[in-house]
């Protein structure tokens, strides 16, 4: 599996499932999901379990918040997605970054000017990517609604 490009995920709440299933499924024989960070255990034990349930996969390594940079250090993931809660994903995106990841986060990037500029920041020192992405673009109704127009 050394070819697959590795992604970590911070954030395990509702946003999170699009990534997973992605990851362990659409994109599995190019992506491996290497762990899962969180403030909740049960998320996270959630998301290893419908990951063997569906897929037959192994657990992976869950780590708490205050765990992220030994997550990174221990997994060495190349991308570090970031689903957690807007006003916070600034604090993941900028340490990801300064530990050598780009970052996939979910739209808003971050909830204010001085966030913003510091992500921006982050980016100009050390050359890490950011993409921003809308999980509602796929939502079943979105689709629908793009389907009957």
């Amino acid at each position: 599996m050394a070819s697959h490009k590795r992604y970590a995920l911070v954030g395990t709440g509702g946003r999170a499932g699009m990534f997973i299933n992605a990851i362990s499924d659409t994109y599995a024989e190019h992506c491996e999901l290497v762990a899962l960070c969180d403030t909740s255990q049960v998320r996270m034990d959630y998301h290893n379990w419908r990951r063997a349930d569906r897929w037959g996969y192994d657990p992976i390594p869950t780590y708490k918040a205050g765990q992220f940079d030994r997550m990174l250090d221990e997994t060495a993931p190349d991308t570090v997605i970031v689903t957690t809660i807007d006003a916070s994903h600034h604090i993941y995106i900028i340490r990801a970054m300064e530990l050598g990841c780009d970052v996939i986060t979910e739209k808003p990037m971050t909830t204010d000017l001085d966030k913003m500029k510091a992500i921006y920041a982050t980016i100009d020192r050390t050359g890490r990517a950011l993409r921003v992405t809308f999980n509602y673009r796929y939502a079943p109704a979105y689709t629908k609604l793009r389907e009957v127009v």
